[in-house]
């Protein structure tokens, strides 16, 4: 059985080395057949991976096995897009999310279901989760000038008990 705090804590790591480390310079993720990109990080006994396709929108799915296993002991869809009529570009948006869920993940002190704000300059993130690692719905708004101009929404489910 794994723990709630092991389960977060290869969360964080496996969402920062994909999500936040990712730049031109550097891509974690490789092409895959049945998504656009996959991106797979083995630590502490357990495999995390996330699948994603599409630009706007886009959607992707993350899982944690236990290494030597097939079902995933946490599953987590996401679906996100930037507003057609958004006054700041797509690409923009995607440098600001990078940024804000950065900041989330070196902040939240291992409490990583808690909702979080930050902002910088014009941009504003916020995110707001209902439930915990057993049944959870995480909604992230990304504002530009005070009007919302892109969301992602997120459901995960732990397969198992935590302790």
């Amino acid at each position: 059985m794994i723990s709630k705090e092991i389960l977060i804590k290869t969360i964080i790591k496996g969402r920062y080395e994909c999500y936040v480390r990712k730049n031109s310079a550097y891509n974690p993720y490789r092409k895959s057949e049945i998504y656009d990109w996959e991106f797979k990080l083995e630590t502490d006994g357990l495999v995390f991976t996330d699948s994603y396709r599409g630009f706007n929108p886009y959607s992707g799915v993350e899982y944690i096995y236990e290494k030597g296993y097939s079902i995933p002991v946490w599953s987590c869809d996401y679906v996100g897009y930037v507003k057609q009529n958004a006054d700041v570009s797509a690409e923009e948006i995607y440098k600001f999310l990078k940024e804000s869920r950065g900041d989330h993940l070196k902040n939240c002190g291992y409490n990583l279901f808690s909702n979080h704000r930050y902002e910088n300059g014009m941009f504003k993130y916020e995110t707001v989760f209902q439930g915990d690692a057993n049944s959870l719905l995480q909604i992230e708004d990304f504002y530009y000038n005070n009007l919302l101009a892109a969301q992602q929404i997120t459901a995960g489910r732990l397969k198992q008990h935590a302790e």
